[in-house]
């Protein structure tokens, strides 16, 4: 049975959003999940590791100044010690990612960073922020994907967005700087 073929544009949108997911979905900490909608209200069960982090230290206002995009409030899903913020906006078409680990290590953080590489990404070691980092970008369809990567002690910051890359760089050093 022949498979259809996707748009190039289409599968790089895909890898984008979903990187950041899976690694969110690949936490080593064991615990429900919590799914909050823009403005929504969040259950959750008791999970045995929480993060530290919220969206709204995030604000999308904040994001907006700091990446020059215009992003909505964002969608929220935290399991365990990791939270991914997820911002969208349909004029123009703009998704920005944050995902926050703030029980990473220094094994994970590379394990994540080899994990790009798998998927073909070209990922750059970025010396000098944090303890560690590392950067990659995705291009297709005219929409071009940045993401900075940064880990301080057992914080981890990851941006994603469309953004030029010094941009994106200065707004996850910012956040891995305030945790």
């Amino acid at each position: 049975m022949r498979m259809p073929a996707f748009p190039r544009s289409l599968v790089l949108a895909l890898l984008a959003v979903g990187t950041p997911l899976t690694l969110a979905a690949c936490s080593s900490s064991s615990s429900s999940p919590t799914t909050t909608g823009s403005g929504g209200t969040a259950t959750t069960a008791a999970p045995a590791t929480t993060s530290s982090f919220t969206c709204a230290k995030a604000p999308a206002s904040a994001v907006n100044a700091a990446l020059g995009t215009s992003v909505g409030a964002p969608a929220t899903q935290t399991n365990g010690s990791v939270t991914v913020c997820t911002y969208n906006s349909t004029s123009p078409i703009q998704t920005v990612i944050i995902r926050v680990d703030t029980g990473s290590s220094a094994s994970t953080f590379s394990a994540e960073e080899s994990q790009s590489t798998a998927h073909g990404e070209i990922v750059t070691p970025v010396s000098g922020v944090g303890d560690a980092a590392y950067s990659s970008s995705l291009s297709g369809g005219g929409f071009t994907t940045n993401t900075f990567a940064v880990l301080k002690g057992a914080n981890e910051v990851q941006v994603n967005s469309p953004a030029p890359m010094a941009q994106t760089q200065a707004y996850a050093t910012q956040l891995v700087d305030s945790l």
